[in-house]
């Protein structure tokens, strides 16, 4: 390579129609050196970072499948069929309600303490309420491969031991009674009454079959803490509200009706300025002999009564929207997820658990999974336009897991906001394309480089040649 000055002499920048690329010093061959080293350490990092970031959405995603009881019942036979219906488990909750509401109807007019004594409907209505539960929990029970797994299910626990106080109470005290020749109550009467509230317990099924009383159940659980922290700032204010009036109200009538000691006034002020209970004849008492008073009042009313309870309201409606969100979000994601692996079986031929190009294109042709896209907000026409993007890399089809797969499915759907993570991702794949524009860029760049320096060259011998003719 000539330098500068030899360029300079040789042809001349004054020259027209020629634009010489002089490369400066080797010095610049040191800092590609460096720039490709840390371009180097950079690209190692940022694939620790993806490893990291895939093993979090692998853990996320390969969480164990929620607990179903189903799962310990015999895979065919009658006893399953029976237990798994829809029509028996509905059956149930029926019967559930009805028992709930038949309670309060024993209670109300069943006066006898003995069954045996009652009147024949309520005799009759607790051998018919006996004898469905007994036999749902039979149908239960034989339903279990291994019957030791029973004790694995809270549930069934819980049942049996509901199930079994209601036989003792129904049938088995009115045999003994008459094995015995016994009359007359055995074990106290307080006690046989506890037991059969407990069947009340069961309403707590029904709970579960309706997602949204579990919602609201789940809300109040959520939003405990911060109603704690407002019972007590609403605490503190009463008190101190308390011991001004308690003080300021001495040698008036009010006094010694709603402010004789600092517990008297923090009743008087919760009751009557928080709850707004009668609200009217307690302002006008207090009007009526200390206007400073009455302003101290009001002054309670409007952070007691309108701010801190108004403000109570506004928290347990944002914990109830937060937590219907994410229940109605995680409700949608276990669907779609196990509904896509019964697809997934289903199209897997090779049985490695993975899917590729041709097994995406099986999934979209079954109506159950394109149902379960649906649900959860995913266009599956849409999703076509990314299956290039999703199974094909740099020209070459691959195939993903099954966690990789549903991870990419649910960033697509339409309800998502953009996130940090969706620049990122839109980032990492522009980023080889960029990369690759950069690298012809530069070998366009060299040979341009190449092709200056013959023609440099090229023009030092056409000036050799012509001062030869010249001196010839």
């Amino acid at each position: 390579m000539k330098t500068p000055q030899e360029v300079e002499t040789v042809y001349p920048a004054s020259i027209p129609g020629c634009v010489l690329h002089v490369e400066m010093d080797v010095g610049e061959k040191v800092l590609g050196d460096e720039a490709e080293k840390e371009a180097r350490l950079r690209h190692h990092a940022l694939e620790d970072r993806d490893t990291i970031k895939q093993e979090i959405r692998s853990r996320i995603l390969q969480q164990k499948p929620p607990y179903r009881v189903y799962d310990y019942y015999h895979e065919t036979g009658f006893w399953r069929g029976v237990a798994t219906s829809a029509i028996f488990e509905n059956a149930t909750l029926v019967v559930i309600a009805i028992n709930a509401l038949w309670i309060a109807i024993d209670t109300d007019w069943n006066t006898a303490d003995d069954l045996m004594e009652a009147h024949p409907v309520f005799q009759v209505a607790e051998h018919a309420f006996c004898i469905y539960f007994s036999c749902e929990w039979i149908v239960r029970f034989m339903s279990f491969k291994r019957k030791f797994n029973s004790l694995k299910d809270p549930w069934f626990v819980f049942d049996s031991f509901l199930v079994a106080t209601m036989v003792v109470e129904t049938w088995g005290i009115p045999i003994l009674k008459a094995a015995t020749g016994l009359s007359g109550n055995i074990g106290p009467t307080a006690v046989l009454r506890l037991l059969r509230l407990l069947r009340l317990s069961r309403l707590v099924r029904m709970l579960r079959s309706l997602p949204e009383l579990m919602i609201l159940v789940k809300g109040m659980v959520t939003a405990m803490k911060s109603v704690v922290y407002v019972f007590g700032l609403l605490a503190i204010i009463t008190y101190i509200y308390g011991i001004a009036l308690t003080q300021l109200s001495a040698g008036f009538e009010f006094h010694d009706l709603y402010f004789t000691s600092v517990g008297v006034s923090m009743y008087s002020l919760l009751i009557y300025a928080t709850f707004l209970d009668n609200l009217a004849d307690f302002c006008d008492a207090i009007r009526a002999e200390s206007l400073p008073c009455l302003f101290i009042v009001f002054t309670f009313v409007g952070l007691a009564a309108m701010t801190m309870m108004n403000m109570l309201i506004g928290v347990l409606c944002e914990v109830v929207s937060s937590v219907a969100a994410a229940e109605n979000e995680e409700r949608m994601t276990v669907t779609v997820v196990e509904k896509m692996r019964e697809v997934l079986a289903a199209v897997d031929a090779d049985n490695n658990g993975s899917i590729s190009y041709k097994e995406f294109l099986l999934i979209c042709h079954q109506p159950a999974a394109l149902q379960a896209l649906k649900e959860v907000g995913i266009d599956p026409v849409g999703m076509i336009d990314f299956a290039e993007t999703l199974f094909i890399q740099d020209g070459v089809a691959i195939e993903m897991t099954f966690e990789k797969f549903m991870g990419m499915l649910l960033d697509l759907r339409e309800s998502n906001c953009a996130r940090v993570k969706d620049i990122m991702n839109l980032y990492n794949q522009i980023q080889p394309e960029m990369k690759a524009a950069q690298k012809d860029m530069q070998e366009i760049k060299d040979r341009t480089a190449t092709m200056e320096e013959a023609c440099i060259d090229m023009l030092i011998e056409i000036r050799k040649l012509a001062r030869e003719e010249v001196y010839k």
